[in-house]
């Protein structure tokens, strides 16, 4: 009671603990690299980093090209393409450049072998037809920097972004838009795509979704709350509390996980972390300010109010934070280490929100002049479902409980249309301008997924050998037949086109030497021939004994990646033995793994918040009968809402695998506080059916308030464009509504048929 007597002093202890815990806030950086969403531990990415170090990384930045006229063979376009092949060396963080004028193609003339650009710039005769023919010839070209009518290309820069610079991929980005800028390119038109991009692109659409439907959604809770409980003063404290515990919470984990840098890294996944917070803060201020204004009405004074809110209500606003808490932090078994900062996040915030809405939101009140007496909406509507529950629910209980459940096993159903399938491609929609240079490189040339393999000889041995190079060739053609194939990058094609070049172009001789000392010699001396910076070490080790193949794909989901590199393996070990194909690698494939042992591993974590939840709810109620009902209207909104998903959508990704556990620390606030209201009115005599009558009147409105306007603030993320953002809103908005029909039309049945008492039906 000290906030009642004290407020400004309360008020005082409470501003300093925020501020010192605001502190944090300078050390947070947001970066969004796709690596961070998997655990150093993780099998798949460690399998992936073996390659990359033993091959270097894939970070790409690609200048994707268009043709304004004509093609992209013409003098005038394979200028500017140099041009800009020139120009991207000069970025921070290239590695190496490659593009249609820098590849080197092997050429021979009667005994002059040739290993140069394809276009140097100082061609005093160039055909532009000769030119195409010679793309669609060379297997290693054709589709990998151009296409085969020659109206898209690449120029592609291999990256070393370093690890400890959140703002490294944001500086390479925005270097290379002032390079366009800069270029005045009159031939062709040049859009940015790959890795850097792609990762830039996810941080923008976070940040856009911030700025726009965060505050958003903010205004039309607070809409909500001032219509619902004409209180304007309680609605904007509500509000205020919550960006307060918002920013507290994100300074608290600025000291928390501040690195040897002074650097808190946070990735986009903390975009969702505001409106979660949003739902903990708005039930618990929303709770007290509807039993204030109960008592209020009921002819108490303001201190006595308030002290009567308090003490039927603080036990609950604990109760439903710590379960909060328990939900949220049984994501720490989730792969993907982001959502195990969202848990920890809203964890901490649901216990910062129940302190702060005990002190600080029971202190302004007391400081502010009561509320007038005005009939409130929601007071109105919560009435009507009590009358509801009573005249139609409660006489015939049995029958209704029947009824819900078949709804709510229908609904649930839906589940097995689910299927788990991660498709970061179509995160955006089209709008982006990511999005649209994305469908344009997966339409017109390889795609936009790509599996890596490492593959050695089976016998150890060096890769440079008749047999082991023409198994390798048997491989790649395998996959260049396959019909998800755009291009298929692999070391034994310059073998081929320089044992032909040797053989003063004879077409008999496109085709792995006959000896391994042949094969020996020849890679030695293309390789030889290559200029400095554009060796074999992307593709090859330096003691020759593995090789990096990596297939490029159209738009494949997660279950598609799995099941091509499954039968890109089976086909091997059947048709290729003297070759060692290790597992398909790379950010696809890992994210296609990922979704499964997501589900699995937050499933562990799910039963495991539903015993600790269970056990808390028995220890509180002291009725084991309760704490099992309780169980009933916390997972069947889940279940519902992930069944009508199912017919819905049909499959879920990374971000909507981790509802259910989120969820699960949610829609128990509202069972508690009104199994607290309940079980209250029955110590003090009331029959099971008085008791469901106090808890409506009690708890009724608040529940009713905070989930339809939390549900309405979670269903404006619907607009959404980033599909991450739309499909967790409208997935959390779902759960939400799902929980309050659970609490305000199933458990009031539960808790009347589980009584020993009689039932008596009021005909009034």
């Amino acid at each position: 009671m000290f906030a009642i007597h004290y407020p400004r002093r309360t008020l005082v202890w409470v501003f300093l603990l925020l501020l010192v815990l605001m502190a944090g806030l300078p050390k947070l950086a947001l970066q969004s690299d796709f690596r961070l969403y998997f655990s150093s531990d993780n099998p798949q990415l460690m399998a992936f980093e073996q390659v990359e170090q033993a091959f270097n990384k894939q970070d790409t930045l690609s200048f994707v090209l268009s043709v304004n006229s004509g093609d992209l063979l013409s003098v005038a376009a394979l200028t500017e393409i140099k041009k800009l092949t020139d120009a991207a060396w000069t970025l921070p963080y290239v590695r190496r450049v490659d593009s249609l004028t820098n590849y080197q193609q092997i050429r021979s003339d009667q005994d002059v072998i040739e290993v140069a650009d394809f276009f140097t710039g100082t061609e005093t005769v160039w055909s532009a037809t000769e030119a195409l023919r010679s793309v669609r010839d060379d297997a290693d070209l054709l589709n990998r920097y151009i296409n085969a009518d020659a109206s898209l290309g690449l120029v592609v820069m291999s990256l070393d972004l370093p690890g400890d610079n959140p703002q490294a991929t944001s500086e390479l980005v925005g270097a290379a838009r002032q390079l366009l800028h800069d270029a005045d390119l009159q031939s062709v038109t040049v859009e940015l795509f790959g890795s850097a991009v792609i990762n830039l692109a996810l941080q923008e659409a976070v940040e856009r979704d911030m700025a726009a439907l965060i505050p958003g959604s903010y205004l039309l809770i607070f809409a909500g709350l001032f219509l619902l409980t004409r209180s304007l003063a309680g609605s904007m404290l509500a509000l205020g509390i919550t960006l307060l515990t918002i920013m507290a919470t994100f300074g608290a984990y600025g000291w928390a996980f501040a690195g040897s840098n002074g650097i808190a890294v946070l990735t986009p996944v903390v975009g969702v972390v505001p409106s979660m917070i949003m739902i903990v803060v708005i039930a618990d201020c929303l709770h007290l300010l509807s039993s204030y204004q109960h008592y209020l009405r009921e002819g108490l004074q303001q201190s006595a109010a308030l002290e009567q809110t308090l003490r039927i209500n603080s036990r609950p606003v604990w109760i439903t934070s710590i379960t909060t808490a328990v939900g949220l932090l049984c994501l720490n078994f989730s792969e993907s280490p982001p959502y195990r900062d969202l848990g920890n996040l809203v964890a901490f915030a649901a216990m910062l929100a129940a302190l702060l809405s005990v002190t600080a939101f029971i202190a302004v009140l007391a400081i502010l002049r009561p509320p007038a007496h005005r009939k409130l909406p929601g007071r109105v509507i919560s009435a009507a479902l009590a009358d509801f529950s009573q005249r139609v629910l409660l006489a015939h209980p049995l029958r209704s409980l029947l009824l819900l459940l078949l709804l709510a096993t229908t609904a649930a159903a839906g589940m097995s249309r689910l299927a788990f399938n991660e498709q970061w491609h179509r995160y955006y929609d089209e709008t982006f301008a990511v999005r649209q240079v994305l469908d344009k490189q997966d339409e017109q040339l390889h795609g936009v997924n790509f599996i890596q393999y490492r593959i050695e000889a089976a016998d150890g041995g060096t890769l440079y050998r008749t047999e082991v190079m023409h198994q390798l060739q048997q491989f790649a053609d395998y996959l260049d037949h396959q019909p998800q194939t755009g291009f298929t990058d692999s070391v034994h094609r310059p073998l081929l086109t320089l044992n032909k070049a040797l053989h003063a172009g004879d077409e008999a001789f496109y085709r792995i030497p006959a000896n391994d000392d042949a094969v020996a010699q020849t890679m030695l001396l293309y390789e030889m021939s290559l200029p400095a910076g554009m060796g074999l070490n992307e593709r090859i080790t330096l003691d020759q004994s593995a090789t990096r193949l990596t297939v490029n794909l159209h738009k494949q989901s997660s279950g598609q990646l799995i099941q091509f590199d499954e039968q890109a393996r089976l086909w091997a070990a059947t048709n290729t033995p003297a070759l060692r194909i290790q597992p398909g690698t790379g950010l696809d494939m890992v994210f296609a793994w990922i979704s499964d042992r997501n589900s699995i591993s937050l499933f562990k974590g799910t039963l495991l918040a539903l015993v600790l939840i269970s056990a808390l709810m028995l220890f509180v109620l002291r009725s084991w009968r309760l704490a099992l009902i309780s169980l009933i209207p916390n997972i069947l909104p889940a279940l519902m809402a992930y069944g009508l998903w199912g017919y819905w959508v049909g499959q879920v990704d990374l971000g909507l695998s981790i509802v259910a556990c989120m969820s699960l620390g949610l829609v128990v606030d509202d069972t508690v506080h009104f199994l607290s209201k309940y079980q209250l009115a029955r110590r003090q005599g009331e029959s099971a059916e008085g008791a469901v009558r106090y808890a409506f009147a009690t708890v009724g409105t608040a529940m009713l308030v905070t989930s339809v306007i939390l549900a309405a603030g979670f269903a404006l993320l619907l607009l959404s464009p980033f599909s991450p953002t739309w499909g967790m809103g409208g997935l959390m908005a779902l759960t939400v509504v799902l929980a309050l029909a659970a609490d305000l039309l199933l458990l009031p049945l539960l808790l009347v048929l589980s009584d020993r008492q009689p039932l008596s039906i009021s005909k009034d």
